[in-house]
């Protein structure tokens, strides 16, 4: 089920160097560059925070639901790959009380970016930010 995309200020598909990944904590940053038509190269950023999983597939294995438009985050609310993290996460601290308190299950999504020419990235996550 899809919520509302994220749409991005760069297109995914103009990248040079393909994207850039870190993490600091629960938090993943992908960072990409888009060059514009001037030649000029621009970097934007894309933030997950409390992120569950993080999952980066070469261009040649992303599967076709991987494929997306070039301007946006997509967000899922129910997808295989959420629900099998998600079970994994309920059997080992998402029935403690403090998660609950957090907002539990609900509060996680599956985000999808795609990256012609390199991959796409799919992340299990309570929020995704750009920049």
């Amino acid at each position: 089920m899809p919520a509302a995309n994220i749409q991005l200020q760069q297109p995914t598909n103009q990248t040079v160097t393909g994207p850039r990944f870190h993490s600091d904590g629960s938090r993943i940053v992908v960072e990409y560059d888009c060059e514009e038509d001037q030649g000029e190269v621009a970097w934007s950023e894309i933030s997950f925070e409390e992120a569950l999983a993080f999952e980066y597939r070469e261009a040649a294995c992303c599967r076709a639901d991987d494929v997306i438009g070039a301007h946006e985050v997509r967000c899922l609310e129910r997808s295989a790959y959420l629900s099998d993290v998600i079970d994994r996460w309920q059997a080992s601290v998402g029935w403690e009380e403090w998660q609950q308190k957090q907002g539990g299950a609900a509060r996680f999504k599956h985000f999808t970016v795609f990256f012609d020419d390199a991959g796409c990235v799919n992340v299990v996550a309570a929020s995704c930010a750009v920049a």
